[in-house]
């Protein structure tokens, strides 16, 4: 059995709000490459250390990070002055790793989850990103299911102006997550995990959804989307929609059964083994 190594790592700048980062890496492995996952709202960095493992047992550098706002990372709980702050600070990550790493970083994949999964399609698509090898979206967010009250919607705009860092609840419901009840269960036990959006937050992730569906022809590199099939917080449609318009190398698996969080889903054998095969077959 591999020896794999964990380490935490915050990275500071006068400029940006510390961000914490934390890797799996086998020291005694052939270093196939490296891996950032970036997971999505509510979330923290730790919900993807089985996903981790898996991968660096089959020798890839793992890398994940706690957005600003979420997790071990500063900021305010479900806030954050402006969205295009998310894909901003996921460049620097990768910046970060391949100046620092002393492993192989080449090639170098990302992984994003929910709004992960746009953060990450918005940084591929609007930032300068060094060379990154492909990307893997699980369950992307690119149009909203869960149910949002209208009134707090429509509230959203004016709390955007005259109060912005309030929070709400995020409309999140734990069961509509996974299919697994002892994984929905720990959700409220995991302290790093919180329940709040702001209206800064919301309006901008609906925001980077239009920009993003709109420019499917800036997405060059190879692209996996792994989606759930009965998703009750990001909407299937709009992801299966999206995949079909971009032109770039594709591959897509649709789990029918799924709920939101493929790899804390009853099936996440299935949806990790995938994921690795995947990699394995861009690495070859």
């Amino acid at each position: 059995m591999s020896n794999i190594e964990r380490r935490e790592y915050f990275i500071e700048d006068q400029a940006l709000p510390s961000l914490f980062l934390q890797s799996w890496i086998d020291p005694e492995s052939s270093h196939k490459g490296t891996v950032l996952i970036t997971h999505g709202i509510s979330e923290h960095s730790e919900c993807y250390s089985h996903v981790a493992e898996a991968l660096a047992n089959q020798g890839w550098n793992v890398f994940a990070w706690d957005l600003q706002g979420h997790g071990k990372s500063q900021g305010k709980r479900g806030y954050i002055k402006d969205f295009k702050e998310f894909p901003r600070d996921l460049k620097i990550v990768i910046e970060k790793i391949k100046n620092d790493s002393p492993a192989k970083t080449n090639p170098f994949f990302l992984i994003g989850h929910s709004m992960g999964g746009l953060i990450t399609l918005s940084a591929l698509m609007f930032e300068s990103l060094p060379s990154i090898s492909g990307a893997i979206f699980s369950s992307p967010a690119l149009g909203i299911s869960a149910d949002i009250p209208k009134i707090k919607d429509m509230a959203s705009h004016w709390l955007n102006s005259l109060w912005p860092t309030l929070t709400l609840h995020n409309e999140i419901i734990y069961p509509d997550l996974s299919r697994d009840s002892e994984k929905v269960a720990s959700y409220s036990k995991d302290p790093l995990r919180h329940t709040k959006i702001s209206a800064p937050l919301y309006l901008g992730m609906v925001e980077e959804m239009k920009n993003v569906i709109n420019n499917p022809h800036k997405l060059k590199v190879p692209t996996y989307f792994q989606i759930a099939g009965a998703d009750k917080i990001t909407d299937t449609q709009a992801s299966l929609d999206f995949f079909k318009t971009i032109d770039c190398e594709k591959k897509l698996s649709l789990y029918e059964e799924s709920f939101h969080e493929i790899y804390n889903d009853i099936n996440k054998k299935e949806t990790i083994d995938d994921l690795v095969s995947f990699l394995g077959e861009l690495s070859s």
